[in-house]
């Protein structure tokens, strides 16, 4: 899988920023100079294009409350047998200039991957894209599933 992004900061509008976190954890990713989510964070948040614009979008679901599935990912396969069709997703590419699994960094060759925007009444979720993972992304990181999209180990 992947349980963790990092991009450019610059890429993501302060408005959206300011949506999520406070004053002091926007000083920390400015320091930083990057955006960095995991999916184990109190709130896991990912960058998403939508159309033209950046946006910040929560990260799967955890909540029992929320019908929605519960997790942070969808299977590549279930998405074309159409079993996410009763949230009528919608295709996004999640910004993402490293990605992190098992403690193991690598890079997105085109700084982005596939996800899925859902949404259910008032909740619009994103969830990453994966597929069975190849023989250096299980050797490297103990997966067996990893993130569409092209991947520098």
């Amino acid at each position: 899988m992947c349980g963790g992004i990092a991009t450019k900061l610059n890429q993501i509008p302060k408005s959206e920023l300011k949506k999520y976190y406070d004053d002091r954890q926007i000083a920390m990713f400015v320091s930083d100079g990057e955006f960095k989510s995991n999916y184990w964070d109190k709130r896991p948040i990912l960058p998403i294009m939508r159309g033209d614009r950046v946006e910040l979008k929560d990260w799967g679901n955890r909540d029992d409350k929320i019908d929605l599935p519960k997790t942070g990912w969808a299977k590549q396969e279930s998405v074309g047998d159409g079993k996410w069709n009763w949230l009528n997703p919608e295709s996004v590419n999640i910004l993402a200039d490293k990605g992190v699994e098992k403690g193991v960094w690598f890079n997105f060759d085109d700084h982005s991957m596939p996800g899925l925007l859902v949404k259910k009444g008032d909740e619009e979720r994103v969830y990453m894209l994966t597929q069975p993972a190849d023989q250096n992304y299980l050797e490297k990181t103990g997966h067996d599933r990893m993130p569409v999209g092209n991947k520098t180990l």
